[in-house]
């Protein structure tokens, strides 16, 4: 058990030391306006927690809100470096899956219970605060113009960002962690 809590403390300091610098900086010369320098530092904040969660619980699905897995998207786009980071880090690539949530009513319902899990996962590790960075997970209808038929906001979170949305599959978002050792 000591091992493990000092591998998992390995980990995190790992985590910890990453550099997104050119990362952020990528984020920030888009020109959709969606990034500013108080998103960037939010996302990378919890992408940091779910990459620490992805340690301290390898065996439990982890869902990104959206901000964390844009920012997600980001650091996997410099291949070479997400994968030496990964292997670094875990041992393995932390592989993504963004099809969970779009195959129909049940795996939509699947998509809430993994957030709602990971919610609660992130409130009990990171404390009450990671919680509202975890933010909404909301439904969109087919056909319905990206508005939620379904929206669930925790405390503190903006209404009009939700942080995460399952949409139909033509427009699907959505990501779960899934690993493979190498």
């Amino acid at each position: 058990m000591h091992e493990q809590e000092a591998d998992v403390a390995r980990m995190w300091l790992a985590i910890d030391a990453l550099d997104f610098a050119r990362m952020k900086a990528k984020l920030l010369h888009r020109r959709d306006g969606q990034w500013t320098p108080e998103t960037v530092a939010r996302a990378e904040a919890s992408y940091r927690q779910f990459l620490k969660l992805a340690a301290q619980y390898p065996d439990t699905a982890i869902v990104p809100n959206e901000e964390v897995d844009q920012f997600w998207h980001a650091h996997i786009l410099d291949t070479r470096r997400y994968a030496d980071d990964c292997e670094r880090i875990f041992g393995f690539v932390l592989h993504h899956n963004p099809y969970v949530g779009i195959d129909g009513a049940d795996d939509e319902a699947r998509l809430f219970e993994l957030a709602s899990a990971t919610g609660a996962l992130m409130e009990r590790t990171f404390g009450a605060g990671a919680q509202a960075q975890a933010a909404a997970y909301c439904a969109v209808t087919p056909g319905a113009q990206a508005q939620p038929a379904y929206c669930a906001i925790a405390p503190g979170a903006q209404a009009a960002q939700p942080a995460y949305c399952a949409v139909t599959p033509s427009q699907g978002q959505g990501g779960e962690v899934s690993r493979t050792r190498h």
